[in-house]
């Protein structure tokens, strides 16, 4: 899974390719197209190789195909949109991907942050308390 990342101590090449898989995680949407999104997802890049994942088994031997008949267009999208150039796409069943953590609970209410924030508005016009 990619989340935080250390390019520095990381050989170039896979930085490179890890950046990339960051580009296009953004843009998964936009190269797949809204007929794919829900089934798909991208694995990883390695060298210079799109390997997605399709986690409905039915599908993925006509997704291959597909993929390889409107490849051209694939990657000309991929290079409009992200500035990668990839030279093949794999599918590859995988596991679904997680669901989405539940929000955080909210904060409770602080009795104090209304007079705080009617305060900073009247100092914000120029008022300011009487001093003794």
């Amino acid at each position: 899974m990619l989340h935080s990342i250390d390019f520095a101590t990381e050989d170039p090449i896979r930085a490179a390719e890890r950046r990339a898989e960051m580009r296009l995680i953004k843009a998964w949407s936009l190269v797949v197209g809204p007929a794919l999104v829900n089934h798909t997802r991208l694995l990883r890049i390695r060298n210079r190789t799109l390997f997605m994942g399709c986690w409905k088994p039915e599908i993925i031997p006509n997704l291959r195909k597909s993929a390889e008949a409107v490849w051209p267009e694939i990657q000309t999208r991929l290079q409009r949109l992200t500035h990668i150039k990839l030279q093949k796409i794999e599918v590859l069943p995988c596991d679904p991907p997680p669901p989405p953590a539940p929000p955080p609970p909210p904060r409770p209410a602080d009795p104090l942050d209304a007079v705080l924030t009617k305060l900073r508005a009247l100092r914000n016009q120029g008022w300011t308390p009487r001093r003794s």
